[in-house]
């Protein structure tokens, strides 16, 4: 009898072991599993500052007319973009893309003239690039917000798409018979365009933290109307009308394309 206690002992230490071993792996296996995360990259943001101008005055809507090269006048009571996919290049090679990036410029409000960009890594960026119009697994009939939203006047219900760039005004060269309007949208997937307007030699955008450096990119009007090729110049005596059915859609994308947009500084601040 005075042997049975110790045998209790011993038998209640081997039970209490065995059921120990297994947690005891697990925490261990477990630990060994467990991943490191990485503390994320800093990242601050900058700015793209547009300026809407008619070569080198600025643009006014509905009040003041503008003559191209060859003498035809115009106005403009409408003015609108959308633009996408913005990219910034390094001078090595590397490339920082602003991931779900859409944004609308209308010349009639100016709160759309800058685009705040953030969560850019930290850098010296040496060029930009980015779309005139919306990448087809977004131009579609699917509910988005931001400059997505189908309430805004760059989409288009009856065609589930979106207008790139919209250009409404007058021109007495225009038909009378027209009322001397002049109504041009230009949309559809062989109308996107990438436009990378260059830095001056040696300027960099410095994404720094607590700054907000701006690109002041101007926006010319009269690179719709006119071009280094001569083929592609409008006359609005026969192209007032331009939308997706027009042979000229294309050619006012590349005319925009082109030259419309020129980076003129950049605001280190």
């Amino acid at each position: 009898m005075t042997n049975a206690l110790p045998r209790k002992k011993m038998k209640s230490s081997t039970l209490t072991h065995l059921l120990l071993a297994p947690l005891l792996a697990a925490t261990v296996l477990g630990s060994c599993g467990k991943k490191t995360v990485e503390p994320e990259a800093p990242t601050s943001s900058f700015a793209i500052q547009l300026e809407p101008v008619v070569g080198p005055a600025d643009l006014e809507l509905k009040t003041k007319t503008y003559t191209k090269a060859d003498g035809q006048a115009f106005t403009v009571s409408t003015f609108m973009l959308m633009l996408s996919n913005v990219k910034l290049t390094r001078a090595d090679g590397s490339a920082y893309a602003v991931p779900d990036g859409y944004y609308l410029f209308n010349a009639a409000d100016p709160q759309s003239y800058q685009i705040l960009i953030d969560k850019v890594p930290l850098g010296d960026y040496t060029g930009i690039s980015f779309v005139v119009g919306v990448d087809d697994a977004h131009n579609n009939a699917t509910a988005k917000g931001g400059a997505l939203v189908h309430t805004n006047a760059m989409y288009w219900e009856w065609g589930g798409e979106y207008v790139f760039l919209s250009l409404a005004g007058t021109s007495p060269q225009a038909p009378a018979s027209s009322g001397h309007l002049l109504t041009y949208d230009i949309n559809g997937s062989k109308s996107v365009r990438v436009v990378s307007p260059a830095f001056d030699k040696g300027v960099v955008l410095p994404v720094v933290a607590g700054h907000v450096p701006a690109i002041h990119m101007s926006v010319d009007v009269q690179h719709l109307f006119e071009s280094a090729t001569p083929a592609k110049n409008i006359n609005f005596a026969t192209t007032y009308i331009v939308d997706t059915s027009s042979p000229w859609n294309q050619v006012m994308a590349d005319n925009y394309a082109a030259g419309m947009f020129t980076v003129e500084h950049i605001h280190a601040n």
